[in-house]
């Protein structure tokens, strides 16, 4: 284990803890009668802040500040040593899914209706899903302008990720039908994980830039690059989507432009 990743671990994870005890005190205090109810002690408030706290410090930063030690100790292959298999993409992203519905009180205090509801999950109209195929289109335009950005002003680190997403997420060498499955599983798993909790239970609670700083945050594979600017803008897209329409269109949006990017990298890629 490289010291120098040791200590940024060490580091995090207590601030992870003094923080994560300090969002439970006011709980507690309103389980024991000692204080009324805040807005802290609403379950799915304290999930939000809980989650902002717990992933950020100890997941997200110990990746982002410890991503060349981490990278030595193949932590970003995921054991798999290749191709990432897409069982195991949607079983990452299960947890998302359970956590967003449970911290909105899904068997508690809500039934089925009632939590895809909190959670932003309903209809759209055929104009609101055109809205969705520009934004998927123009997302990825940008996404190509910060590609190259990123080439020219961290060649070295975007070398290193180039690696790490080749590895895992590159289509090419399948047949035109696997690589279709593979692409469609790929947006489908990540975007309705992902929208479910940033978008669907924790936005609503911390707002578009808190939920965003979080979401960016996830995309550690991409370690301290300029990409994590893009994701940041590309979320905050994704949570006006959310707010001026539902959680189905930021999802369908999510899942396109992820659709879009493995199937462009199979189609045009050297």
């Amino acid at each position: 284990y490289p010291p120098g990743l040791l200590a940024i671990t060490a580091g995090a994870v207590l601030a992870a803890g003094l923080v994560g005890v300090a969002l439970c005190v006011p709980t507690l205090l309103k389980i024991v009668g000692r204080r009324p109810p805040t807005f802290v002690t609403d379950p799915p408030v304290l999930l939000a802040l809980w989650l902002f706290a717990m992933v950020l410090l100890t997941n997200n930063l110990i990746g982002i500040l410890g991503f060349d030690q981490l990278e030595e100790i193949g932590a970003f292959s995921l054991g798999t040593g290749g191709r990432l298999p897409v069982g195991l993409l949607l079983a990452s992203q299960l947890p998302f899914v359970v956590v967003a519905v449970l911290g909105v009180g899904a068997g508690i205090r809500r039934g089925l209706r009632p939590t895809l509801a909190r959670l932003g999950y309903g209809p759209l109209g055929l104009a609101q899903l055109g809205v969705v195929a520009a934004f998927v289109a123009g997302a990825f335009a940008v996404s190509l302008g910060a590609d190259a950005l990123f080439r020219e002003v961290q060649p070295g680190l975007y070398r290193e990720v180039g690696e790490i997403s080749g590895t895992l997420f590159d289509p090419r060498g399948m047949g035109v039908g696997a690589a279709v499955l593979f692409a469609l599983l790929i947006g489908v798993g990540a975007g309705l994980g992902e929208e479910t909790l940033f978008r669907g239970a924790v936005q609503p609670v911390l707002g578009i830039l808190p939920a965003s700083v979080l979401f960016a945050s996830m995309h550690v594979q991409y370690g301290p690059s300029l990409l994590l600017g893009y994701i940041f803008v590309l979320s905050i897209g994704l949570g006006y989507l959310r707010r001026r329409f539902n959680t189905t269109a930021s999802f369908l949006a999510h899942a396109g432009y992820n659709f879009v990017s493995v199937m462009a990298a199979y189609l045009f890629a050297a």
